[in-house]
């Protein structure tokens, strides 16, 4: 529960309904490492260390994307085949001087402002753009075969354009450190380009209604069926009675109820389904039994066929009228006269078992469970999902047969009845 002083965020829930589509999600988690792909490939070729430091993803528009290029660049320009469109990839003029003087021997930076790119650093700048494009061309492989081969090479940012300027655009900003000075290094791609590959990726996961199946996802499930435990119960008996019926339960009082002639197992507040109970080495045992439709819609009428009369009937709907001052002599209204009208659920349970899933789903007619419960104990009686008492099965005349408490869970020195 939260403090009076502290102060809570609010949450959207329906935040992810506004997240980016499945396309944004491929380039976040594809960029970091190509980005570090080509931090090594460039360490690889260029024998300098080169190191990233962040990777930033954005969608935004074709033009904004242009404008944040830096004046000082060289950019490749390559085909998406088979997807739609072109991709843009820019390297930061200083980053390309950076590594241009490590080639040449510099041992340290020298601070001056670039205004455009020598004849040398245009050739390697070029084989930076080559070097970045196949690195990532690889990342991308296992998810759609790409030939990024550059068609053209351009360093004026005026003179760059793949799409209209209001066209969306994936833009993955890698920034890398060097000995000799920094820069950046950015991929622009448009959005639109990607849905093929979206369809694709979606088709094979299952996700945004496709159909194909994902197999780790049906692994996983399969798992957890193996793993994850059902608490069944076998309930024999329920009643509802009023509070009054209730409170007079003591030791030897004989429940107002009566035992079906099988027991019901239960899942939460769910009847699962019939089963004939016996014993076995020692061990109470249920054996499922099946039932066709017509016994299915019985169940809940057979279940509570005891003491129909006492079922909790409908409130009466009642105004409530403002609270006056009530003249002397007025009735005064009791304790007793209101809990009366309460209602208290009784069940006597048979014993308790766990299942997995998977042996669930697989449950067949005749297949014996064995219990918790041990022949010649006494049976768990519960009011309202609340262990109370224990009580051993007696004849109560006319072939019928109820229970009789033998102890209170107070009183009782051992919780033969409890969870299993």
């Amino acid at each position: 529960m939260l403090e009076e002083f502290m102060e809570a965020e609010t949450i959207d829930l329906l935040d992810p309904m506004r997240a980016p589509q499945l396309r944004s999600l491929l380039m976040e988690n594809l960029s970091d490492r190509f980005m570090r792909q080509i931090a090594f490939a460039l360490f690889q070729r260029m024998r300098h260390s080169v190191q990233l430091l962040s990777c930033i993803n954005n969608v935004i528009s074709h033009e904004a994307a242009i404008s944040a290029l830096p004046e000082v660049m060289l950019a490749g320009i390559s085909e998406l085949a088979p997807l739609r469109g072109r991709m843009l990839l820019a390297i930061d003029g200083d980053l390309i001087g950076a590594m241009v003087d490590a080639l040449c021997g510099a041992t340290t930076v020298h601070p001056f402002e670039r205004y455009e790119l020598s004849m040398m650093e245009t050739r390697i700048g070029r084989q930076m753009i080559d070097l970045s494009l196949a690195t990532i061309t690889e990342t991308l492989n296992p998810a759609v075969q790409l030939d990024l081969t550059p068609i053209a090479y351009e360093n004026a940012t005026g003179m760059l354009a793949i799409a209209d300027g209001q066209d969306w655009m994936i833009t993955v900003t890698g920034i890398f450190e060097t000995a000799l000075g920094s820069g950046t290094i950015k991929l622009i791609a448009p959005y639109a380009g990607f849905e093929p590959l979206e369809a694709k990726v979606a088709a094979q996961s299952g996700l945004l209604g496709g159909r194909g199946e994902d197999t780790s996802w049906i692994n996983a499930i399969e798992s957890l069926a193996e793993m994850t435990q059902v608490d069944l119960r076998f309930e024999v008996a329920r009643a509802v009675v009023p509070l009054a019926v209730f409170e007079r339960v003591a030791m030897g009082s004989i429940l107002p109820l009566s035992l079906w002639g099988e027991a019901v197992a239960v899942s939460g507040d769910v009847d699962l389904f019939w089963a004939d109970y016996g014993q076995e080495n020692g061990q109470v045992c249920c054996r499922v039994r099946a039932i066709d439709e017509e016994g299915d819609a019985s169940m809940s009428e057979q279940k509570t066929r005891a003491n129909t009369a006492d079922r909790l009937a409908e409130p009466e709907r009642v105004e409530l009228e403002r609270l006056q001052g009530q003249p002397r002599g007025a009735p005064i209204l009791t304790a007793r006269n209101v809990l009366d009208k309460v209602q208290v659920a009784l069940s006597v349970e048979l014993g308790r078992t766990q299942i997995t899933v998977k042996d669930l789903r697989a449950l067949r007619h005749g297949q014996i469970l064995a219990l918790n419960q041990a022949v010649g104990e006494p049976l768990a009686i519960y009011a309202n999902d609340q262990k109370m008492a224990y009580g051993e099965v007696v004849a109560v005349g006319n072939d019928r047969y109820g229970v009789r408490v033998t102890a209170l869970v107070e009183d009782s020195t051992t919780d033969t009845g409890g969870e299993a």
